[in-house]
Formats: structure tokens, C-alpha cells, sequence
């Protein structure tokens, strides 16, 4: 089994704190860790990260016959990319939305979410465990029919 972990904008520059944790996690330290998980269960990853929409569209467009499904973060394109929305309607690749932290936590103008509409389940709110738990859900939804659909959010 294989899943294309793929990252929007500016995710590239995150830092990730545990609270009661020193230090801080960055996009490849938390890219190692969901890697060295998947490993562990038998699900190999390609991580791809990029800042430009038209990118995601083209990564999520080649998973068809590449990948057996998709953990999405588009970043701030949840908020407003019908292109990225349309892309995982057509690849036929089963995708799955994680979110570091509840956008509702944030400003206002996060609240919607039109890449959601394109997605099986959804792990927000829960920092880098967020990623392996939605390969997790995946790899247990390919096994299945596909007809459950999750909505965490921690």
C-alpha cells in the first residue's frame, strides 16, 4: 500500500510544539516521523510539499495508478480551491484532509472549507499525530468497502 502525503503553502516553514515537550518539530522532522510510522505498518509514502495550487492539482491528478490513496493538508487553499476540490473528485484516488490545528481556533475566514467536500475523512486539530492517524483511517478504509467517512477533531 502506498500514500502520497501531500502539503500545501507555507507548510515548508512550520514549527510544531508539544506542550510539556522541549523544542520544536519542523515540516521534515514531522514528515520523518509520519514516514517512520507508516513504515512500521507496512504503508510506504512519497511526501511532496509545494506552495503553488496548480502543483496540488497536478500531484493529486498523477496519484491515479501511482498511489493507493492521499493525506491532504492544502494549508490555506482548504479555505477557497474549487481547482483542488475538482482534482480529488476526478483522480479516483481515495483522499483524506488533516488539518495541524481546528481552523476554528483561528481567524473567521477559516471556517469554510471547500477542499473537505473532496475528501473521505477528515483528522483536525491533533499537530503532527493528525498525519499517521489519518494513514491509519485510510489504509483501514481501502480494506473496507470505502463507505465509512471519519471527522475527527481534537
Amino acid at each position: 500500500m502506498k500514500f502520497l502525503i501531500l502539503n500545501g503553502p507555507n507548510l515548508n516553514l512550520m514549527r510544531w510544539s508539544e506542550p510539556g515537550v522541549p523544542g520544536e518539530l519542523d515540516y521534515n522532522a514531522i514528515m520523518d516521523y509520519v514516514q517512520a510510522g507508516c513504515e512500521q505498518l507496512g504503508i510506504e509514502t512519497d511526501c511532496c510539499q509545494t506552495n503553488h495550487e496548480g502543483d496540488l492539482v497536478d500531484e493529486i491528478q498523477a496519484a491515479a495508478g501511482r498511489v493507493d490513496g492521499i493525506v491532504l493538508n492544502p494549508g490555506a487553499y482548504a479555505h477557497y480551491s474549487v481547482a483542488i476540490l475538482d482534482a480529488l473528485r476526478l483522480c479516483g484516488v481515495p483522499a483524506v484532509e488533516v488539518m495541524l490545528h481546528a481552523p476554528d481556533e483561528r481567524e473567521p475566514f477559516r471556517k469554510t472549507d471547500v477542499v473537505s467536500f473532496g475528501c473521505q475523512g477528515h483528522f483536525i486539530g491533533e499537530g503532527p499525530q493528525g498525519y499517521l492517524h489519518a494513514c491509519i483511517y485510510l489504509a483501514q478504509l481501502l480494506r473496507t468497502d470505502g463507505s465509512s467517512k471519519a471527522h475527527i477533531v481534537m
